[in-house]
């Protein structure tokens, strides 16, 4: 075929360098491209997205021969306008994770334009088998897994036929064939994850990217937490070591708020950190003075990525892992942005006494309040606090008031103005977990009590199948603590006084009712959770994520040395080499039968596939085709033995040999195969 040349309106021919992509491995090729790409649209400009479909338009149109190969000029007119562009649109952020991978795939497609030589379409080939895995970056889901082998499938697909002679070219056994070959890496994959050392990685990779994530936040203001409760997003699961503890007991820390604006709570300064790994110099004096009281929890923790640092933990957790630090307000914090779906082992005590004795500057931090906002509630908590006579009658008096006065808990409070605290105490009485936790923090403080919010979940709901705990967006909640002397930091939550089913019986409970419960979830499997049948179905999906997680993408140095342990009594250099390299050969075996067996007949030449037959079909009437027989040969010494066959005989080996060896160029020529095969089915109703 000629490719014309647009500009000049003349056939431009072929160099002897030129190669001319195969129909179907061009089409290979291009459908792989589509599939790496798909995934990352919704992350990629609009434009940018054009930019990739034009280019394999205009590819086709090459190969058409209705289009010509860009110049020189217009490819570095068109580098230069693109990379202008991403510049444009990414700014600062035009090195960050996002847009390298934008700038990758655009690349891909742009080289698809320029194919001159078989060297150029096998390097776009080996592109998409390194673009692919970019999309692990942002999910290791089963979904997406299950969707990179089916890219991977059609990548190898577009490799394998470009190896292909003409005749040969078929779609489905060339997948067949490429499916074969991924199925025969399995062993030595397998091999290769289970033993092959664990190293932690030398480097990280910062995630940037704009599209926003559902979740706490490290500020608290009215509502901020309400907006959740539309949300089923999972935040974490948890697998608890022995018996699991009840609902009331599941307050899953995780931002310490202390800092108070009049409306807004947010985070103060973190000083006097402790790292918590096993090479920590110094323990902090207030680290050295946490006293772990109470029964013994031990679990484990799947977080999804929050782009965060905060971490999820219940009470105060002794843990020792060289990837977190804990804060002086007892806030543990992953030293990294979490990026990435993150697992981490927690020992939690279910009595603990903290900061029993502080110093005033300590107790100064924590009982300040802007001074002339929300006056009323600060009169009122003075007037109740001299009525009280103690600051543990206080506590109660507070919580006695969200009894009596006709408080609600509700989805959707009344907006507050600039003095939110009086408008929620003395208006309007309704509001979520935030508001109770912000009034009721301030009315500590107003009367000097040292008070602070914090944020996190609470609840979650057990699966039976795999009794792990889903804990998820709308379990959002907050709560207040406050210092007493002797006593140390204490938990209170105000929510429970105006609604205890929220604490003992859940969200789920609690919110089923209202409007905007779920309202983001979309067609997700929790709006049917009354429906046997579906909500069981999302119990066993959710199991089945969970173990994917827990075994598969957390399958780290200790996982790998338990295996072993499993394996033999003592674990030894020795014996995990040997049994390494036993997988190896032993995978190494199983491809290599493969390769060696003999070929399927599928894999031969249509007519002599259906030629093979015809043989088997006399074979069985005890006429067996000696080996090294041609066609003519057999059938010269057929007909002197069986007669009556002569004349069939006859047109079935010369229509095999005009197939096969007169006009090899025809052979997949579909009438020609249809009717040797007719003359074969009536060959065959003859001898039966």
């Amino acid at each position: 075929m000629n490719i014309f040349n647009l500009t000049k309106g003349k056939p431009k021919e072929f160099t002897r360098s030129s190669y001319l992509v195969p129909r179907t491995s061009l089409a290979w090729i291009l459908c792989s491209l589509v599939a790496v790409i798909l995934p990352h649209v919704v992350r990629m400009p609009i434009w940018l997205v054009l930019v990739c479909a034009l280019c394999i338009i205009g590819r086709v149109l090459i190969f058409q021969g209705r289009m010509s190969y860009p110049g020189p000029i217009v490819k570095t007119i068109l580098v230069v306008l693109i990379l202008w562009l991403m510049v444009a649109q990414y700014g600062r952020d035009v090195f960050a994770t996002e847009s390298t991978v934008a700038i990758l795939i655009v690349a891909i497609s742009l080289k698809l334009l320029e194919m001159h030589k078989k060297s150029d379409v096998i390097m776009v080939i080996y592109l998409c088998y390194f673009t692919v895995i970019a999309e692990f970056i942002w999910s290791q889901s089963i979904p997406i897994a299950v969707y990179i082998l089916f890219c991977i499938l059609l990548i190898s697909a577009a490799l394998m036929s470009l190896s292909q002679t003409e005749e040969y070219q078929n779609p489905f056994r060339t997948l067949k064939l490429s499916a074969l070959i991924l199925l025969q890496s399995i062993p030595l994959m397998l091999a290769l994850f289970i033993l092959f050392p664990r190293i932690a990685p030398l480097w990280s990779v910062p995630l940037q990217s704009s599209t926003a994530r559902t979740g706490l936040s490290d500020s608290m203001s009215p509502g901020d937490i309400g907006n959740l409760i539309g949300s089923d997003e999972l935040a974490f699961r948890v697998k608890f070591n022995g018996e699991n503890p009840r609902p009331a007991e599941l307050y899953w820390r995780a931002i310490t708020l202390d800092s108070f604006n009049g409306r807004e709570w947010s985070r103060g300064f973190n000083i006097e950190p402790q790292f918590l790994g096993a090479g920590a110099r110094d323990d902090r004096a207030w680290f050295q003075d946490i006293e772990f009281q109470g029964d013994i929890l031990d679990y484990n923790i799947i977080m999804e990525p929050t782009d965060n640092n905060w971490v999820y933990s219940l009470k105060i957790p002794q843990v020792l892992d060289e990837r977190m630090i804990m804060r002086r307000d007892f806030q543990v914090d992953s030293i990294r942005n979490i990026s990435q779906r993150f697992s981490y082992d927690m020992r939690s005590y279910m009595n603990n006494r903290l900061d029993a004795s502080l110093n005033q500057r300590e107790l100064r931090q924590w009982r300040r309040i802007p001074s002339g906002s929300n006056e009323q509630s600060f009169e009122f908590a003075v007037n109740l606090r001299e009525e009280s006579g103690s600051d543990q009658a206080y506590i109660q008096n507070v919580l006695a008031y969200f009894r009596s006065e006709n408080f609600f808990y509700t989805l959707q409070p009344a907006l507050l103005g600039a003095n939110p605290v009086d408008e929620f105490l003395f208006n309007t009485r309704e509001g979520f977990c935030e508001h109770y936790a912000s009034s009721f923090t301030f009315l500590m403080r107003a009367v000097g009590i040292p008070a602070r919010v914090v944020t996190g979940y609470q609840g979650g709901e057990y699966n039976p199948y795999d009794d792990t705990l889903a804990v998820r967006q709308y379990d959002a909640h907050a709560w207040s603590e406050v210092w007493l002397q002797d006593q140390g930091w204490v938990r209170v939550d105000p929510t429970a006084a105006v609604a205890p089913d929220r604490i003992e019986r859940g969200s789920q409970f609690v919110f089923q009712l209202e409007d905007v419960f779920l309202q983001d979830a979309g067609l997700s499997l929790l709006r049917f959770r009354n429906s046997l049948f579906l909500n069981d179905l999302r119990y066993r999906l959710e199991m089945i994520d969970y173990s994917w997680n827990r075994f598969v993408l957390n399958y780290d140095q200790g996982m790998q040395f338990a295996f072993f342990s499993s394996l033999f009594k003592e674990v030894t250099r020795e014996k995990i080499i040997v049994t390494a390299l036993g997988f190896i050969f032993f995978s190494i075996a199983i491809m290599v039968f493969f390769v060696l067996r003999k070929p399927s007949r599928k894999e031969l030449h249509p007519a002599t596939d259906l030629y093979l037959g015809y043989c088997d079909g006399l074979a069985k009437q005890g006429f067996v085709r000696a080996r090294g027989e041609t066609p003519f040969a057999y059938f010269d010494r057929l007909r002197n033995l069986k007669p009556a066959w002569s004349k069939q005989m006859c047109d079935i080996t010369d229509k095999y040999i005009e197939l096969v060896y007169k006009r090899p160029g025809q052979l997949n020529h579909p009438d020609d195969v249809k009717e040797f095969k007719n003359k074969i089915h009536q060959f065959h109703m003859l001898l039966y």
